[in-house]
């Protein structure tokens, strides 16, 4: 079935982008989304500030703000190319779940992990919420025993290692929180995948 026929569309998706683009957008106006400072000031995470001072604020915000244009776009393309398929797979109010609460854990094991490495890092980012959705179209995958809404296990695959490899060649990457969150949505993925409702549609 061609995607412009398919009766549901990926709201949730739609929505999850176009606030992360409107954060974006708003705290362009009032300053700059590349001042660490300034990032901070607006809800990015800081695990002393977690911590110490009770600001669990930050587990959740910090999942919308991104540093520069480049990090925007660089999310909001992998979270449609995955968020398209799985909302589908899924349903909306499952997507949904596994985003936000997976973008929550990576948080949490970022500040952890952090704590035990003495990092001192500001971070901002949607990648653990997306590397959640990944592990989750990857734990609806084997569930199904499949390739799911046209994408095959060698395609998934490939585009979870390059994801990884890529966070792993930037030393301003955030990977504990990547590798938590894609571990975390396999497990949701194999929880909440249900056979009935899900559409298997292979090319």
């Amino acid at each position: 079935m061609s995607d412009f026929f398919r009766e549901k569309r990926p709201y949730v998706t739609i929505a999850l982008a176009a606030v992360n683009l409107l954060v974006f957008l708003a705290l362009e106006v009032l300053g700059s989304t590349e001042d660490v400072n300034f990032m901070f000031a607006h809800g990015a995470l800081f695990g002393e500030s977690v911590r110490a001072d009770g600001e669990y604020y930050r587990l959740f915000t910090s999942m919308f703000l991104h540093y520069g244009a480049a990090h925007l776009m660089n999310n909001l393309l992998m979270l449609y190319v995955i968020g398209d398929r799985l909302e589908e797979v899924i349903g909306h109010v499952k997507l949904l779940l596994i985003y936000l609460l997976g973008g929550v854990f990576a948080n949490v094991f970022t500040v952890y992990i952090y704590e035990m490495l003495g990092i001192n890092a500001v971070s901002a980012g949607a990648s653990g919420a997306i590397f959640a959705l990944m592990g989750a179209m990857l734990g609806c995958m084997a569930r199904a025993r499949s390739g799911l809404m046209g994408i095959g296990w060698q395609r998934m695959l490939l585009l979870v290692g390059l994801s990884v490899y890529s966070g792993f060649a930037s030393p301003e990457t955030n990977n504990a929180a990547h590798l938590s969150g894609l571990v975390f949505g396999f497990l949701m993925g194999v929880l909440l995948y249900s056979r009935k409702k899900a559409v298997k549609n292979q090319w």
